[in-house]
């Protein structure tokens, strides 16, 4: 029977007889009005389908958390993946994302990582770490490396302004094994004067640094005169100084560069004038710090003859105290002239008549 039926179906006048049949079904209904056919146009005008998306509703009341369920949860921002380009016709309005520790690593993939150069790094870089120990104060100075080993200078001494001489002076100093100095000064009056007037004797001793001379005791005597006789002791360690008087012992505290009456002349040979011109001094008495001022280029006539010498001048300010050098150019700024007015008035004045620079040979 289905046989029968399928070879029914397959014969062209069959065809043709379905299809005249829909054909006049189709007429009859659009004649009589009851059924309304609109076809689509086929006119060129473009037209627009509008679509949106809504986000699925989910109930999660019966839902058990997974672990990256609740890490989504816990994002300010939803993560929305991207809409195909044919479904937007218009961008989407920029949103600035939040930064979450899941998403920190993804957002902004594009743009470069900003690096941060280890601490480590810039040092090695821009110090050198190997120099870790404190450099002393005036480690910045010029130090001559040449200056002499041994001096020793013959002075006239005045006691008015390049007046007669009424004494002698010799100041030594001796530099041993390009360490440990020794200063020694001697003043010694001559005719009547030596009747009246005692000797005057400083020391000053110490040690060779990268920053000059650096003295560890001075001593200032005149004759016998226990009033008149002061001592300094210096503790670098722990940066005092004792100054001891007839009167008793006080400790000061000093800084890198501190000299005393002495050191402090010598010093010039190390450290040119005018690249350090505010000196702390120990004079046994008392521990002050001295400005001076320059008081220019001078070529002096002296009885060693005419030199050219730096003048530096140290005013008191409350009163006519006065100290001067001329450190002479040609022999590595040694002092060839010192002029000392005291507070009544009184001038003590050396001048160089003889400088030697060549070490005595021992018998």
């Amino acid at each position: 029977m289905w046989n029968n039926i399928a070879e029914i179906i397959k014969d062209t006048s069959t065809k043709r007889l379905a299809l005249a049949t829909v054909f006049s079904v189709l007429l009859h209904a659009y004649l009589v009005g009851s059924f309304d056919l609109r076809l689509p146009s086929l006119k060129n005008e473009m037209h627009t389908i509008e679509a949106s998306l809504q986000r699925p509703k989910v109930v999660l009341n019966e839902i058990v958390k997974e672990p990256i369920v609740e890490e989504l949860i816990a994002q300010e921002e939803p993560v929305v993946a991207p809409l195909p380009q044919e479904m937007t016709q218009e961008p989407l309005p920029a949103t600035e994302p939040q930064v979450t520790d899941l998403t920190a690593q993804t957002l902004n993939a594009a743009e470069p990582i900003a690096t941060v150069t280890p601490v480590e790094t810039v040092l090695s870089d821009n110090v050198d770490v190997a120099q870790t120990e404190p450099q002393p104060i005036d480690a910045g100075l010029v130090i001559n490396e040449n200056a002499y080993q041994y001096v020793e200078t013959e002075f006239d001494v005045r006691t008015e302004i390049d007046g007669a001489a009424e004494g002698t002076a010799k100041i030594v100093f001796n530099l041993m094994d390009g360490q440990q100095y020794h200063l020694t000064s001697l003043i010694k009056p001559q005719g009547l004067a030596a009747l009246i007037v005692s000797d005057l004797v400083q020391t000053s001793e110490g040690q060779l640094t990268k920053s000059g001379l650096q003295p560890l005791s001075y001593l200032y005597q005149y004759g016998n005169k226990v009033d008149k006789t002061y001592s300094a002791k210096f503790d670098w360690p722990n940066k005092t100084v004792n100054l001891t008087t007839a009167k008793g012992t006080k400790i000061e505290e000093i800084t890198d560069g501190t000299q005393d009456l002495l050191s402090f002349m010598y010093q010039f040979m190390y450290v040119a004038p005018l690249e350090r011109m505010q000196i702390s001094i120990a004079t046994g008495k008392k521990l002050a710090t001295y400005d001076y001022s320059f008081g220019g280029e001078e070529s002096i006539s002296i009885p060693m003859g005419e030199l050219k010498t730096i003048h530096i001048i140290h005013d008191n300010e409350n009163s006519d105290e006065k100290t001067e050098l001329w450190l002479a150019v040609d022999y590595q700024y040694l002092p060839v002239k010192i002029r000392k007015i005291e507070k009544n008035g009184k001038v003590y004045e050396l001048a160089a008549k003889l400088i030697t620079t060549a070490r005595p040979t021992l018998n």
